[in-house]
């Protein structure tokens, strides 16, 4: 072999060598995996089989989903980094969204497991509401009607406007379980004033069916709760003046 020709062959050699050294650098991941696990409910709290619920990534094309197995567990995988909202969905259910997901790693466990209820079937067919001292006094009816064998779930809303609504409120009540009818509930001037609402001048207030676990949520722009599982079918609004 002449002298330039295996001078030729060493070089080439060398650059492959350098080339697949194990000591070049990977590259740095750009994606990963979302890690989770839900508990699935009635509308009451009775724990129910926690499969088949849909957990996906908002605002990436394409979609990056998966479902729950018999344990509740999900795995998103080939997820960009980024912060994003995760949406939870299956049928029988109030959609519950979990904001700020910060993905920065090859791993991100969701440690923070969501308990979610089903929808309600409450319905509110009638609310009054009296004035008695400095408090209010509250009589609310269901469909089907509420007993303690046939527990029902209830929330209130409250506003200095008569088009109150679970979408369109001052302030709210934490969830009721109703055992009789009419339900009596009775909120103090302190209570009123926990829940944003002074007690003053003409307050105007509405009920709903809602579940024991209600899958509520802050939109991150609003800064509203959301009340997933509410069931509209709420029958007139009540008021009192003080």
């Amino acid at each position: 072999m002449k002298a330039p020709l295996y001078s030729l062959l060493i070089w080439v050699f060398a650059l492959a060598a350098c080339g697949t050294s194990s000591d070049d650098p990977l590259p740095e991941p750009t994606s990963g995996t979302i890690t989770g696990s839900v508990f699935l409910f009635d509308e009451s709290s009775t724990n129910l089989n926690p499969s088949g619920m849909r957990i996906i990534v908002e605002n990436l094309t394409p979609t990056r989903s998966a479902l729950t197995d018999n344990e509740g567990k999900f795995s998103i995988v080939d997820v960009p980094f980024g912060t994003y909202t995760l949406t939870f969905e299956k049928e029988g259910y109030g959609t519950f969204k979990k904001t700020e997901v910060k993905h920065e790693s090859p791993l991100t466990p969701i440690t923070d497991i969501p308990s979610l209820g089903q929808l309600s079937t409450t319905s509110v067919t009638e609310i009054t509401a009296q004035v008695s001292g400095t408090a209010i006094e509250t009589f609310v009816t269901t469909s089907p009607v509420a007993n303690n064998s046939n527990r029902r779930y209830i929330r209130y809303f409250f506003s200095d406007s008569p088009d109150v609504s679970f979408t369109n409120y001052k302030g709210f009540s934490l969830v009721y379980v109703v055992q009789d009818t009419p339900y009596y509930r009775v909120f103090t001037p302190v209570e009123l004033n926990q829940i944003g609402i002074a007690p003053t001048g003409t307050i105007y207030i509405r009920a709903y069916g809602d579940s024991f676990l209600s899958n509520t949520y802050v939109d991150p722009q609003t800064q509203k709760t959301i009340f997933p599982n509410i069931n509209p079918n709420s029958t007139g609004v009540a008021s009192v003046t003080f």
